[in-house]
């Protein structure tokens, strides 16, 4: 017969196998994730711009065309 595990033991054993996992990673060193933060900073500053300048164009574009019903 199978013996029934306690969930405190099921928690237990969960961030034991977690804090193994975790050593296994190769975290990036200080210098890697400042470049990568600087270039998804700069990604997204490139994309609001771009999606600023698509929403501005199409707004004249809309008020010129629905402009052109109101009469």
């Amino acid at each position: 017969m199978s013996r029934k595990i306690s969930v405190v033991d099921r928690i237990k054993s969960f961030w034991v196998d977690e804090k193994l996992e975790l050593k296994k990673v190769m975290w990036p060193d200080k210098n890697k994730v400042l470049q990568l933060s600087l270039a998804l900073g700069v990604t997204l500053i490139l994309l609001i711009l771009i999606i600023s300048l698509y929403d501005f164009i199409f707004g004249i574009l809309s008020r010129l065309i629905l402009g052109s019903f109101t009469g």
